[in-house]
């Protein structure tokens, strides 16, 4: 039985098959179309270890805000600083539109991971890990990411409390190399 033909066939048939997944995988973190959606909430941090001067706030949040996509016309307003600051935050992270809603796109926007731990951004210390903790419960829950793996053991030595992580999934600008090389290009795609 000679099975040339019927097999180049097959041979065929599953190199399409197998290459279509590729594909759509590919397409899930292409570019989209998005907008800029204005956020304004006021993030009320409680009994930190550290006493923060409003300058040493402003530069830790305006690094995790430009890390996780922000536009950099972010407005932030710092009372009480010490061990328990307010931080009034006014800034525009990318949504993506969809259908007739594109024509108002003014953006392209990709899924990626973010990382922050001591040093990324640049203005987070190993020092930080109880901020880090306060920023993960109260802004990135009003914030359209998803928290995908923590450790935050800020009560352990100060060894291992200076060893947090955090990662998150997020939306951010496509060509916004420019705010990631600023806090210190702790960015990759997803499912790199």
């Amino acid at each position: 039985m000679n099975c040339a033909g019927a097999c180049a066939l097959a041979i065929g048939s599953l190199f399409v098959l197998t290459a279509l997944p590729v594909e759509a995988a590919a397409g899930a973190h292409a570019a989209r179309p998005a907008v800029w959606i204005a956020h304004d909430t006021i993030v009320d941090l409680d009994n930190l270890p550290e006493r923060y001067s409003c300058d040493d706030l402003w530069y830790k949040f305006r690094g995790v805000l430009l890390a996780l996509g922000a536009r950099p016309d972010l407005q932030i307003t710092l009372d009480q600083c010490g061990r328990s600051p307010r931080v009034h935050l006014r800034f525009s992270l990318p949504q993506v539109v969809s259908g007739l809603d594109t024509r108002y796109a003014s953006l392209q926007a990709v899924d990626g991971t973010l990382a922050f731990a001591a040093g990324r951004p640049a203005a987070l210390h190993a020092s930080d890990c109880e901020l880090v903790r306060q920023i993960k419960d109260t802004l990135l829950r009003e914030l359209p990411v998803q928290v995908r793996s923590y450790r935050l053991a800020c009560d352990a030595s100060p060894t291992e409390a200076s060893r947090y992580r955090l990662s998150i999934e997020d939306l951010r600008p496509a060509s916004a190399s420019d705010v990631t090389a600023d806090v210190g290009g702790q960015r990759r795609p997803s499912g790199g």
